[in-house]
C-alpha cells in the first residue's frame, strides 16, 4: 500500500467524535460540507440511506468524506417526468489535505472521486432498473470543484440553476 493511499470506510454515527478539528475551509461552501458532516446532515442523510464513506490516510487521520444516494428528480431538469437518478449530495476534504499529495495520481480528491464513481457504477448494476445520470449540484463560485468534477466527465447543465444559485453537473452511468 502507498504512503498517500487513502482507505474508505462506509460511516457512521460513531465516526463524527473523529471530525474534531475537521474544516473543508472557510468559503460559504466549506463551511456547509464541514456542518453537514459533522452535524445532524448526514445523520438525517444516513435515515434516507444515503451511502456515506469517509477516508483516511495511512496514519489514520480523517481526509475527506463522500456520499451518494437515488433520488427522485423531474429528467430532464427543470420539468421532464420524475425519474431516479443518482445524486451526490456531498463531498468534502480537509482543508489540510487540499491539493495534496503533490502527485496527480495520488491526489486525495482524484483518489476520493474514483471511488465515489466506482462505487457508483456498483451499486447501479445492483438495481434491476439501471440509472442513467449521477448529478451533483455546485456553487459557480467554487472553480475548483467543477474543475474536478470537469475532469472526472461531469458537465454543467445549461440555464438550469438550482436553490441558493447552484448549479447542476451530470455524468453518464448508462453504457
Amino acid at each position: 500500500m502507498d504512503e498517500f493511499e487513502l482507505v474508505a470506510d462506509e460511516f457512521t454515527e460513531a465516526d463524527q467524535e473523529n471530525l474534531v478539528g475537521f474544516s473543508c475551509g472557510d468559503s460559504l461552501s466549506g463551511r456547509f460540507c464541514t456542518e453537514w458532516i459533522s452535524g445532524s446532515g448526514v445523520v438525517d442523510s444516513l435515515k434516507r440511506k444515503t451511502k456515506v464513506w469517509i477516508y483516511r490516510n495511512q496514519t489514520g487521520n480523517v481526509v475527506g468524506y463522500s456520499s451518494v444516494a437515488f433520488v427522485q428528480w423531474r429528467w430532464p431538469l427543470p420539468d421532464g417526468d420524475y425519474t431516479t437518478v443518482l445524486y451526490i449530495p456531498m463531498v468534502g476534504i480537509d482543508l489540510r489535505y487540499h491539493g495534496q499529495p503533490r502527485e496527480k495520481e495520488w491526489r486525495y480528491s482524484h483518489q476520493i472521486m474514483n471511488h465515489l464513481i466506482f462505487s457508483c457504477h456498483q451499486l447501479n448494476r445492483e438495481r434491476k432498473h439501471p440509472v442513467e445520470w449521477l448529478t451533483l449540484k455546485v456553487s459557480p463560485d467554487n472553480a475548483g470543484a467543477i474543475r474536478l468534477y470537469n475532469q472526472f466527465d461531469f458537465e454543467l447543465i445549461e440555464n438550469i440553476e438550482q436553490n441558493h444559485g447552484l448549479r447542476v453537473m451530470k455524468h453518464r452511468l448508462a453504457e
